[in-house]
């Protein structure tokens, strides 16, 4: 990373992070969409819940990723800012042999056991067949799809957001091609499979990269040592209660969702999802170029530059929840139409909680981004305690509750309202916490 890391006007340098890895995160939920439309036009509402139903074990392996990647790029941009390369180098090539061992062990397990996750997922004799054939491929390629997620984390944090986006391009683009070519003829194993094989390519780029000599972080050759490892697994703790806390509430709302709505329910729940994808997209793109420009601050003891990025953060969370909610408001029938153009119900499904659920996108993004605030400044602790009221404890708390008094407008108001009271611990905390006292202006 340059020496005049921290001489640029804020705005300019958080947007020349941010920036980037937004439009990375739209690129893979487009990439994600594109798949729901086929499979939405071409399956139909059984290929989308089968998918839905496959999502919770997705969400544990991007919980290992993430956690991992994110945990280790913070001790490696402290170092950065601090002027130690050597440490930095240490971190990477710990962080990336942690990863590799996690995904690759979780896979194994996930295949020898499918029969027994197939059960948990609640899939019913109807599903049971086209989940098991989509997560049966699709299991294979997770590593790659992990991987790729942790080398990206890594190339926003030494200063390279760009190439991070140019990798991924590419393997959207094969994606979009491999399901014009596949899902027509494999149906769910194809859309797997043009998924799986997509992400080879930047998985494969980012390995030639880090070797190239290139690269400002390194491999070396490393001890295996514990007590760091578990200090990279603290330091991520709350993107991986992230990412399970989606899994299992996932879970959660296709249970609630089959036993009121049935297959139709799910599949509008999956649409609804899919839009609240790229929401989310946006905002982690946000979090994204917020983390490294925070961690490589508080390494300089960089204070005042700190808070001067978190207000130009939270501001464009909060705009762009705006202007998503409002778009949802306004077409939320033409979206649900896209993916079930045949099916009345589910349009109807849809579009009925498309509204009352995005009201929760103008309160998410200040979340999510003082959630990787903490995280970047090695606060794990609050970090981990946000992201667990948000995303695993209030909102199935209230998907339990809310249907048995307004019914099914329940089950989508549990988003926003779970939003809305983490908001309230989160503010409490960024105000009773605030800066660390040895930080410089």
């Amino acid at each position: 990373m340059q020496n005049n890391y921290l001489e640029s006007k804020p705005a300019v340098q958080f947007f020349s992070y941010a920036i980037p890895a937004i439009v990375g995160m739209l690129l893979t939920s487009g990439m994600v969409i594109i798949d729901g439309l086929f499979i939405g036009n071409i399956i139909g509402e059984t290929g989308l819940a089968s998918v839905n139903l496959t999502l919770p074990v997705l969400y544990l392996f991007l919980g290992i990723a993430i956690m991992t990647g994110a945990g280790g790029a913070v001790k490696a941009g402290h170092a950065l800012g601090a002027q130690k390369p050597d440490q930095a180098n240490r971190h990477f090539s710990s962080t990336i042999g942690l990863a590799v061992t996690g995904v690759v062990l979780l896979t194994v397990l996930c295949l020898v056991f499918l029969e027994p996750l197939l059960d948990m997922l609640n899939t019913g004799e109807m599903l049971r067949r086209p989940v098991e054939s989509y997560l049966g491929t699709i299991l294979w390629f997770y590593p790659a799809m992990m991987m790729n997620i942790v080398f990206s984390i890594f190339l926003r944090a030494q200063g390279n957001p760009g190439l991070s986006l140019l990798f991924g391009v590419t393997g959207n683009l094969l994606n979009l091609v491999l399901d014009y070519l596949m899902i027509p003829r494999w149906r769910l194993p194809g859309a797997a499979l043009a998924s799986g094989i997509s992400v080879m390519i930047p998985m494969g780029c980012g390995i030639a990269y880090f070797l190239s000599g290139r690269s400002v972080l390194r491999f070396v050759k490393f001890p295996w040592d514990f007590r760091e490892m578990g200090q990279i697994l603290f330091n991520g703790s709350s993107e991986m209660i992230g990412q399970l806390s989606i899994g299992v509430t996932t879970w959660i709302f296709n249970i609630t969702i089959l036993s009121r709505m049935g297959i139709d329910g799910v599949a509008a729940y999956t649409i609804v999802g899919y839009t609240a994808f790229v929401q989310f997209m946006i905002v982690t793109g946000f979090a994204s170029g917020l983390a490294p420009i925070v961690g490589y601050s508080y390494g300089a003891g960089k204070t005042g530059h700190i808070k001067r990025i978190m207000t130009i953060a939270l501001a464009s969370g909060f705009i762009s929840g705006v202007i998503c909610w409002a778009a949802i408001l306004f077409s939320s029938e033409t979206i649900a139409a896209l993916f079930a153009p045949e099916n009345g119900n589910i349009m109807r499904l849809a579009s009925s909680g498309f509204s009352l659920f995005a009201s929760g996108f103008m309160l998410n993004g200040f979340n999510i981004l003082i959630t990787a605030y903490f995280t970047s400044i090695g606060n794990a602790g609050v970090s981990a305690l946000i992201a667990s009221l948000r995303g695993l404890l209030l909102i199935n708390l209230f998907v339990l509750i809310l249907p048995g008094f307004l019914g099914d407008a329940g089950i989508w108001l549990s988003f926003p309202l779970a939003e809305l009271a983490t908001l309230i611990f989160a503010v409490l905390f960024l105000i009773k916490t605030g800066l660390p006292e040895n930080a410089q202006n």
